[in-house]
Parts: structure tokens; sequence; C-alpha cells
């Protein structure tokens, strides 16, 4: 344990075996045995003779797993220098396709929290593969593999923040760059999060995913409250309101709605996605339930070719 000047501890991020296993794909059998064979990043021990690494040691790990997808024997590797070992890395991260590497790689730029490595791995898939490959091929993967090592306590919430802020960047550049295709005969949509939730990346992503499906979206964002949405909607008079019901309190809220709603003149459908959607399966004239964003692109297309038949 470090201490600061004043005295305070700081806790040193160490990673039992099975962290490294998670973190990389490699089996803790495979790295016992390239530290029994090739003497490759001998474990540290506790005082209980319990083995752990630490940050330097996961960054190696990861390096070599990195240099071994891209062919280097481990027998190679172990011979190698460790400013070799990352200079070989930093000449292999020029991600030519996705793949294990991609992921390996950008996964290691997060627990590095390097947003330089992290933004290059991004902007070079992005400029070879346009940003809707790159999100649903690599982004998507990483926080799905994020999210269970975050369950499993294999990284801090600092490295989920770290990501979600980039990805939340990216998402908000993408969508001003997008262009009507036919922008008088746009779809309204009302996008919202009821203060409850924390989907922020997923209305992002559906918002993005509307407009390049001809919709004129308003995102209201987070934090709306009840007699906001109704201004809302009172003002622009959208045909669809989507949001997220990924909590209990969500319910409530929406249940409120859709007792102001029958109040109101204008009345559009619901849009609902998540855990507590089937609370609303009821609701069959005013709410729209969508299982997945599969099930959404099929529902939109379907909704447009009737539109511009």
């Amino acid at each position: 344990m470090l201490y600061r000047n004043n005295k305070i501890p700081i806790q040193v991020a160490i990673y039992s075996i099975n962290d490294v296993e998670k973190i990389t794909g490699i089996k803790a059998h495979t790295i016992r045995i390239w530290e029994k064979r090739y003497n490759i990043l001998p474990p540290k021990r506790t005082k209980t003779n319990i083995r752990f690494y630490d940050e330097q040691d996961l960054r190696k790990i990861s390096n070599i797993v990195l240099l071994n997808h891209h062919g280097y024997k481990i027998s190679e590797i172990s011979d190698m220098q460790d400013t070799q070992i990352g200079d070989l890395v930093a000449g292999q991260i020029a991600v030519e396709s996705f793949g294990v590497e991609s992921l390996d790689a950008i996964t290691l730029a997060v627990l590095q929290l390097d947003e330089q490595k992290f933004l290059y791995l991004v902007d070079t898939n992005i400029r070879q593969d346009g940003f809707d490959k790159t999100f649903d091929n690599l982004l998507l993967p990483l926080l799905d593999k994020l999210h269970i090592l975050w369950l499993s306590g294999s990284i801090k919430r600092v490295h989920e923040e770290f990501v979600n802020t980039i990805i939340k960047r990216k998402l908000i550049d993408a969508i001003s760059k997008v262009q009507y295709s036919n922008p008088h005969d746009t779809i309204k949509v009302i996008c919202f999060l009821n203060p409850k939730e924390n989907q922020e990346l997923s209305c992002l992503h559906t918002e993005y995913f509307l407009k390049k499906k001809n919709c004129s979206v308003l995102n209201l964002g987070i934090n709306l409250h009840l007699s906001d949405l109704l201004d809302s909607v009172q003002i622009v008079k959208p045909r669809f309101i989507f949001t997220f019901v990924h909590e209990q309190d969500s319910v409530d809220y929406l249940k409120q709605f859709l007792i102001a709603f029958e109040q109101l003149e204008f009345k559009p459908i619901l849009l609902l996605s998540g855990y507590y959607a089937h609370d609303f399966i009821q609701y069959k004239e005013q709410v729209k339930i969508i299982s997945n964003f599969n099930e959404l692109k099929i529902f939109l297309n379907n909704l447009s070719s009737k539109i511009f038949k």
C-alpha cells in the first residue's frame, strides 16, 4: 500500500490470475505454463502465498497476448525486453480489421486510462470502416466485456466512466453529421430518460439510429420531469416518444404520464424498451414495446416502407 504526503493510504490495484484470465481472454492454465516454461512474468505472492499481479504485470501480459495474436511465438517474446515488446505492440495496434486483437488492444487502453491510444484505435476504425460498423463491431463488444469485468470486480468504476465519456462524445459528433434524406417527410420522435434511468449512451445511440432512419428527433436527455414531457408533446406533436424502462421508478413515472396522456389533444405512441417494458403490455393502443434494438430496426423499416411507398 502506498501513502500520499498527508499519510492517506492509496489502494494499489492488484489482480488475481482469474482477473487476468477474464481481462485478457487467456486461460489461467496457459498463463501458468508460460510462467513455468518461459519464465514470463513470475507472479508476486502475498504473505499467505496467494499469487497476484499488479497493473504493470497486467499491461505486460496484455501486450504479450496481443503479439501472440499477431503471430509472434511465446518462445520469441520471452527473449524480448519490455521496451521491445512495447515498441512492437505500438506498431501492431494500427487496427486493420475487427477481431480479437482489436478488442484486446482497446481493452488495454481502457485499463491504462490511455485516452490517446483509445481514440487512436477508435478513429482508425472509423476512418476505415465507418462509424456504424465501428460502433456495432468494436464499441458494443467492448461495453459488453467491460460490464462483465465490472460485475466480476476485475475493473473499477473509473474505467467504465472513462469509456462512457469518450463514446458519448463520439455519438454526439456522429449525430451532428447526420443529414436527412427527405427533410420534408421526417417522422417526429421525442427521446428522453426519466430522472432514475442511467441509459444515456443507449439513448444517444437510439437518437443516432432514428436520425439515420430519417426521423426528426428531439432528445430531451436525462432528468426530464413529467410536466416538461407533457409540455414538449404539446409543442412538438411527435408521432412517437421513445424511452427506456430499466428501473422500477420508471414504471410509476410512465403510468402517471399515461394518465395525463388521456387529456392531451395530440396522442403519440409511446415506444418502450427495457426490463420493465412488459409492465405496459395492457396499454395496447398507446404503447409499443420494443424488446431489442433489432426489433426497433424492423419496426422503423416497416413504418418507412408504408410512409414512402
